[in-house]
């Protein structure tokens, strides 16, 4: 039988220097309407680097994931577990999938600062990310429960 640990099988791997992260800017979007945001003049408005982050982020836990072949695998957000978790097993599920999504993105230094308000049937939460250059933001989203 072959060994399953064999000698000398791990190659050498030699890690690249840090190279700084560059985000680039990007057209910012009306969430509500889907239509891209125009400046007075008529031209798209185009956002500064940790805009188009915070759009990012936003863009991720409005997108679900696996379901858009144009995204990886680790793009958006999964699905939240059963609907019949009680109210802190349901906090701990979003606190999870919401740090999951938001985590894969290399400018994303933490997911945290989670606070929840419960009302018909939905939950109503907030949560704070912080880049790697400890700017930060609140964020809000909502799911449907129950």
């Amino acid at each position: 039988m072959n060994n399953l640990f064999p000698d000398g099988s791990l190659e050498e791997i030699t890690l690249k220097e840090d190279t700084p992260i560059e985000l680039k800017k990007t057209y910012a979007i009306d969430f509500e309407t889907g239509e891209f945001i125009r400046n007075p003049d008529g031209s798209i408005k185009l956002l500064n680097e940790f805009d188009s982050y915070i759009q990012w982020c936003q863009k991720a836990m409005m997108t679900a994931r696996y379901k858009y072949e144009a995204y990886s695998n680790l793009y958006g957000k999964d699905i939240i577990g059963s609907t019949s978790l009680d109210k802190k097993a349901m906090e701990l599920e979003i606190k999870r999938v919401t740090r999951e999504a938001l985590m894969v993105h290399p400018f994303t230094q933490s997911v945290d600062s989670f606070s929840f308000d419960w009302r018909n049937g939905e939950v109503f939460y907030t949560y704070e990310v912080t880049t790697i250059d400890n700017e930060t933001k609140t964020l809000m989203n909502t799911e449907k429960v129950g």
